[in-house]
């Protein structure tokens, strides 16, 4: 049967990074239900109107059967308006879904502290304008930016965040000034990550956080599911 230890409801943009991530690197026994959300783009405009849809996305999981959480599987969208705004989503999806809600951003906050973060160094596909939101949230959140860059995308292909290559994440990886941080965040769960943040973590020295991979680990910890999975990094051994 599946889903006999979790079943998690995701609500995420426009690609199918997640749900194939998610069902290959999962533990047996954790089954996804998916739905979409319509992605403007990553502006700052584009994500407040991605977030406006996320009541009536999550309204979708009303009803469904035995869902234990319901994830809303964006970064910047779940960030956009601010220090309490991944809250503020958690609340509206189970006001809509009657499920507990988690959203990416907060996963992300939970792993940057449970690999004990204090500085990090951020790699992202946004624009600038986003790139400061993040960066500003997350500082408000307690950790210090020691560099946030994003990423030339438009050498990627039409469809940029999935069709990005492993070589050209690991080598966007490689090229970031962590200028003292204890930590890499590589920001996005448009991106394929999971592949390669063991190779990245090697290679950088620290602990490496992407968004697939907290988001996949703080689903399982809320679902009271402790496995431990050394290949996705640091934070799947604590």
């Amino acid at each position: 049967m599946y889903g006999w230890r979790a079943k998690i409801g995701l609500i995420t943009p426009m690609s199918e990074n997640a749900e194939h991530a998610f069902h290959i690197y999962a533990p047996e026994g954790v089954s996804f239900a998916s739905m979409k959300i319509n992605f403007p783009g990553p502006t700052p405009e584009g994500l407040i109107i991605l977030t406006d849809q996320l009541a009536e996305t999550a309204a979708k999981f009303k009803g469904y059967p035995d869902l234990d959480l319901v994830v809303f599987g964006c970064t910047s969208g779940s960030c956009i308006k601010g220090i309490g705004w991944d809250k503020e989503c958690c609340e509206l999806i189970e006001k809509a879904s009657g499920f507990p809600g988690l959203t990416t951003s907060t996963a992300v906050l939970e792993a940057l502290h449970a690999v004990e973060t204090k500085k990090v160094a951020v790699l992202t596909p946004y624009p600038e304008a986003t790139n400061i939101i993040e960066k500003k949230f997350l500082e408000d959140n307690g950790f210090e930016v020691t560099n946030i860059v994003g990423m030339d995308m438009s050498v990627v292909g039409t469809n940029f965040f999935e069709t990005a290559s492993e070589s050209f994440l690991y080598q966007n990886a490689m090229k970031t000034a962590l200028n003292g941080a204890d930590t890499f965040f590589l920001s996005c769960m448009g991106l394929t990550t999971l592949e390669i943040l063991e190779k990245i973590e090697t290679d950088l020295g620290v602990p490496v956080i992407t968004s697939h991979q907290a988001t996949l680990w703080s689903a399982l910890h809320h679902c009271h599911i402790q496995e431990k999975i050394p290949h996705l990094g640091k934070l799947f051994t604590i």
